[in-house]
């Protein structure tokens, strides 16, 4: 087959020519077209259920709305996990599917399940919604709404009726969350007093309001040839039309609700607060849509907000602080001069080893018509551009060209040997089928070395599977090139090749190269030795090698997020965060520090207003001295200076991606799952202690859930009774009186406002107001709350977790210089040793550690199924299964150098890195199944077996040496250069680096030894 379709492309050469030029140019297509993005899309399959019950407590919410939602959907097909919080008036619970699963077929399967329970919830709850159709991972874009002396209830106005509602019409924006300020509300503030005078109640006001706002049709008056439509126009517009509202009349006098209250414009209840370098303003998060192109929406978005801008109100503008188009940018563009960088190494290689020009102009023509292919491929295969991607492009460089040079040096050998025997063509026929054979086997099983990784799920399948692709595509196209258009371009460009086209340096090493292979031959034991013994140091290498799931990027900002004692008011944490906020600005790389306190009115994201986030934009990392870690470090000694605060520090993604995946933040979570909540806030201090004085630890906090001052009233039903009243009535005076009560909408030109009925800040200032709240009693007596109810200071849970149908909590941490695989085995330890565990309660880790072992897993399969067809694949070149063993055992001689490669650079095992290793696997192959062809040749030609060895090795030196250091120069840039997005595939340049290194220094002299000895035990 592959002689076929090397005699085919040679007797059709010009339609070969064109077919690569049509093929190149849709490839430069699709790359102008492709999505651009960080990441690929890890938006995880999973739907949030927002439920709110207006001042009902976190147990009452855990009980009547969140279980009954958890048991609901537990035992959905391709659901993998639910998890919840259950907080004053909200509850969130979030149902996770199977990675891969539909997301709209998720909502559906979800929606026709809520169906089923709506009745069952208790009175005043709001039917439970869904979540948009987005995730944390689709916040890409985030800025505030500021004004030097603007009022906050202007901002948030603005911010509200002007900039979220434009920019809900920009296409590929799902959701807008507006933060802070003040949400303008018309404000009905009873008087008791006044009520008790008209012997009415706040029942009374509210029918009144309720029933006084309203527009209505009269149908339509026919009068002749002409319909006449009836309108009546009674909506309240104003306060005044408030002030006015007849509540009811006596003796023919009217009793207005500006009689009985005092109307006027306020601002919500809020338990939310934002600030920018200081001062007041609104935070908005944009969500992107599911699978929308990241770099066009926010372009249309930043379009959008300069056409806003021109439109707001006088000293208001609008101000980005999160960007994530310019981490993308900035990624992609430092890949693609790496790509460019490893090109201009390859080709300076090629031509100092090459010794001529064009043949080395010939085989370096690969890479970029094979990058081409690939981003057809991608584009074919709906793969997006991202730096996982062009990562895989940019570390398969060296790959695409290694067939290249090997086909091109044997058809400049055949040209010298036959030059004028035969026509060129036939020459370059002859050599293409040579050596066809044995690239096709050797590309097919570099292929599939990456094929399998395209099976990885979850996280680490979404993220490091298009990297898997692009390498398989690229060298998918390099393969097809190598056996079609480059003997066509050896037909024209190589017909008169120097007789002499080697340098010195390829003459000296190969001389070198020569000597001490017989010397190696003589001495197999010595030799296989030291190869026993670098294999057991690798092995211990492998074993001390720190584990971790991704390396950290540096994303050009930093979000720390702060909880203070749980009793903390809003106020207080809004001075506190200000404090904060003039701390973070004295750092010389600090650019802009934008706070968010509380959580906003409809967010997925529940936090209590103890609770802030601090998103910290930080000067390009080429322009300042710190790096994130180091930064970091700078930031913990000055928050440390705060008693009573806990801490955790982040980067914008990785926040978004640990709370998406797990609910909580850090980059570890050892979870406690349990049924009580007193033995849980117990045990869970005991693993805080250790996981504190565990060496790494750092950020240590434990998820909050105790601690809120409750004034618990209990109703006393036997004296209840005596005043005919109900705990139905006491309820209704007390939400209304303290909680306030929204009745209706005011809608004005360009907004809605709504109207609250509430009692005066005198008359629920504190407690004794609360106990002098009085009851109206059927019989027309006032009685007092006290006197009905017992009233007692007691505390709550603030927050209830729980996750697959159990309570649980949470200590949260970072780890600092040393890997989270071996942290988490040290805290695993140490809780067995010293945290005793009642029965029913259990431990265990999330957070990256629990994508680092799925992911580590799987690729340990993968590691035993790539060498399983690497078997197979050999075994059918060579027919033999000791030459397919040969090149088996061989293997490890890279691994060796990978594995020290990752010591001396100071990497950790991670995806990167481990996928690094497997593909070493197949691309050594590569070169031991040419050079076992080789000597199996010369065999057959009729050599003995030490001068078929010695042969064979010294033809195929030079052509093996340029493609091991081709890979080494190719990775160079990644390897050496630090920016946006190179510490993703740092790991997996320096296993490569390392691995090519030992490969010319042993294993070029492993497998003729390993051949000799392998061939004689045959014969023999």
């Amino acid at each position: 087959m592959i002689n076929r379709l090397i005699d085919f492309a040679l007797k059709h050469r010009v339609l070969t020519v064109f077919l690569v030029i049509l093929v190149c140019l849709f490839g430069i297509l699709a790359y102008s077209r492709l999505p651009k993005d960080i990441y690929p899309d890890l938006n995880a399959p999973l739907v949030n259920i927002i439920t709110e019950n207006p001042g009902m407590v976190s147990e009452d919410i855990e009980r009547l709305i969140t279980f009954p939602i958890e048991s609901l959907m537990a035992g959905t097909p391709g659901v993998t996990r639910i998890r919840s919080e259950s907080t004053t008036g909200n509850s969130l619970v979030t149902v996770e599917f199977d990675w891969g699963t539909d997301i709209y077929r998720a909502r559906q399967i979800v929606s026709s399940k809520l169906s089923l329970i709506g009745g069952s919830l208790p009175a005043g709850t709001v039917p439970p919604v869904l979540g948009p159709v987005s995730s944390r991972m689709g916040e890409v874009f985030e800025f505030v709404v500021v004004g030097e002396g603007v009022d906050p209830m202007e901002l948030r106005s603005t911010a509200d009726w002007i900039v979220k509602r434009r920019l809900l019409g920009v296409g590929g924006v799902s959701y807008i969350i507006n933060l802070g300020g003040y949400v303008r509300q018309f404000q009905v503030l009873v008087n008791p007093e006044m009520l008790y005078n008209y012997r009415l109640t706040i029942d009374d006001v509210r029918q009144a309001v309720e029933m006084s706002n309203r527009n209505f049709s009269g149908g339509i008056l026919t009068q002749g040839a002409e319909d006449i439509l009836i309108k009546g126009v009674g909506q309240i517009k104003t306060l005044e039309d408030l002030r006015r509202t007849v509540i009811t009349a006596r003796n023919n006098i009217p009793i207005y609700v500006g009689d009985v209250a005092e109307v006027r414009l306020g601002h919500k209840f809020r338990r939310e607060d934002a600030g920018h370098n200081g001062e007041p303003a609104v935070y908005v998060t944009l969500e992107k849509q599911y699978g929308s192109d990241t770099l066009r929406t926010i372009a249309a978005v930043k379009e959008a907000l300069n056409q806003i801008s021109r439109d707001l109100p006088a000293g208001i503008s609008l101000k980005p602080i999160y960007d994530q188009s310019i981490l993308i940018i900035k990624s992609i563009k430092h890949l693609e001069f790496s790509i460019l960088e490893g090109i201009i190494l390859v080709i300076l290689v090629m031509l100092l080893f090459m010794g001529e020009v064009r043949s080395a102009l010939i085989a370096s023509l690969t890479i970029p018509l094979s990058i081409l292919i690939a981003l057809l491929a991608m584009y074919l295969f709906g793969v997006k551009l991202t730096v996982m991607s062009i990562g895989g492009l940019a570390i398969g460089i060296g790959k695409m060209a290694n067939g290249s040079i090997i086909l091109v040096e044997n058809i400049l050998r055949l040209l010298k040997l036959k030059k004028g025997q035969v026509t060129i063509t036939e020459i370059v026929g002859e050599a293409s089928k040579d050596v066809g054979n044995y690239l096709f086997s050797a590309s097919l099983i570099i292929i599939l070395v990456f094929v399998p990784m395209l099976t990885m799920k979850g996280l680490e399948g979404a993220m490091f599977g298009p990297t898997a692709f692009a390498v398989a595509a690229s060298l998918f196209g390099a393969m097809l090139l190598n056996l079609t258009f480059q003997p066509v371009l050896a037909t024209y460009f190589l017909k008169n090749p120097r007789e002499k086209n080697r340098l010195w340096i390829t003459d000296k090493l190969q001389e070198i190269y020569g000597r001490f292979l017989k010397k190696a031959l003589n001495r197999k034991k010595f030799l296989l030795s030291v190869f026993v013994i670098l294999i057991v140091v690798a092995a211990i290498g492998y074993i001390i090698l720190g584990k971790e799931f991704v390396p950290p990027l540096d994303e050009g900002s930093i979000i720390v997020s702060t909880s203070m004692l749980p009793e903390t008011s809003l106020e207080e944490s809004v001075r506190m965060g200000r404090e904060l906020e003039k701390v973070f600005l004295k750092f010389p790389e600090v650019v802009s520090v934008s706070r968010t306190t509380g959580s906003a009115e409809g967010s997925e994201h529940i936090h209590p207003v103890n609770h802030s986030h601090f998103l910290i934009e930080l000067l390009p990392r080429e322009k300042r001295k710190r790096d994130f870690k180091e930064l970091s470090q700078a930031f913990r000694e000055e928050l440390d200076k705060f008693p009573g605060m806990t801490y955790i520090i982040e980067q914008p993604i990785a926040n978004k991606l640990a709370e998406m995946l797990t609910g909580t933040e850090g980059q570890l979570s050892i979870k406690l799952f349990g049924p009580e909540l007193e033995v849980l806030n117990e045990k869970i201090e005991e693993i805080r202690e250790v996981v504190s004085k565990t060496r790494g630890a750092v950020d240590v906090k434990v998820e909050q859930t105790l601690g809120i001052p409750e004034l618990v009233i209990h109703p006393d039903r036997e004296k209840l009774a005596r005043y005919g009243l109900t705990i139905g009535q006491v309820a209704e005076i007390i939400e209304t009186a303290f909680n306030g009560l929204e009745v209706t909408d005011v809608y004005e030109s360009d907004r809605i406002t709504s109207v609250l009925i509430r009692l005066p800040e005198k008359f629920r200032q504190d407690e004794e107001a609360l106990k002098n709240l009085l009851l109206d009693a059927p019989s027309g007596e006032k009685v007092p709350l006290a006197l009905v109810a017992d009233i007692r200071r007691s505390e709550g849970p603030q927050t209830i977790f729980r996750e697959n149908l159990m309570r649980r909590k949470i200590v949260l941490c970072n780890v600092v210089k040393r890997d989270v695989g071996g942290f988490v085995e040290e805290v695993r330890r140490t809780i067995e040793e010293k945290v005793s565990l009642p029965q029913g309660y259990f431990v265990t880790f999330g957070g990256q550690y629990e994508s680092q072992q799925q992911a580590l897993k799987h690729l340990t399969l993968l590691m035993a199924l790539v060498l399983l067809i690497i078997f197979v694949i050999l075994f059918s070149s060579f027919g033999s299964i000791w030459q397919a063993l040969l090149i088996i055992l061989n293997i490890p001689s890279t691994l060796i150098g990978g594995i020290i490669g990752l010591l001396i650079a100071g990497q950790s095992l991670n995806v990167s890195s481990t996928i690094g290793l497997i593909a070493l696997f197949g691309i050594c192959v590569q070169n031991d199944i040419v050079l076992v062809g080789k000597i199996n040749d010369f065999r057959k030609a009729g050599l003995s077996l030490r001068q078929a060895v010695i042969e064979g090795a010294l033809t195929k030196f030079r052509p093996i040496f340029i493609t091991d250091m081709v890979m080494i120069v190719s990775v160079l840039p990644l390897a050496l250069f630090r920016a946006t997005g190179s510490e993703l595939h740092h790991p997996l340049a320096m296993v490569y680096i390392g691995g090519f290194v030992f490969a010319i220094l042993l294993r070029m002299f492993v497998v003729p030894v390993l051949y000799e000895l392998f061939a004689s035990k045959s014969r023999g």
